[in-house]
């Protein structure tokens, strides 16, 4: 299909360019809503709905299907740091680490295990 070609080559592009795949939502690239194909991207792989063929080429260039993952994983390194520096876990809720919410984010998971 040679618009979802089109589209992939435009995705490469942005890679080289910002180093990721990660488009935000709402980004274009040369006319194109890059932000949405990439979005759809990610919903068709979850339905089982996107070609294996694509899926290798998307992965290839190094795109990532599940964004939240990156970003807990990061939050808990920011943790660990914390930890190592602190010599425990009582995060301050309003406390910022590199411009993120580290205390919120504590305070996030301690209320979803209940």
């Amino acid at each position: 299909d040679t618009s979802w070609d089109a589209m992939f080559a435009l995705l490469l592009q942005f890679k080289t360019k910002n180093g990721h795949c990660n488009v935000p939502r709402r980004h274009a690239e040369q006319g194109k809503s890059l932000g949405d194909w990439v979005s759809k991207q990610r919903f068709k792989k979850s339905k089982a709905a996107l070609e294996q063929r694509r899926v290798d080429l998307l992965e290839q260039a190094g795109f990532e299907w599940n964004l939240n993952d990156k970003s807990w994983d990061a939050m808990l390194a920011l943790l660990l740091q914390f930890k190592t520096k602190n010599a425990h876990c009582n995060v301050p809720s309003k406390h910022v680490k590199q411009g993120k919410a580290l205390g919120q984010w504590v305070g996030n998971q301690r209320f979803k295990k209940g």
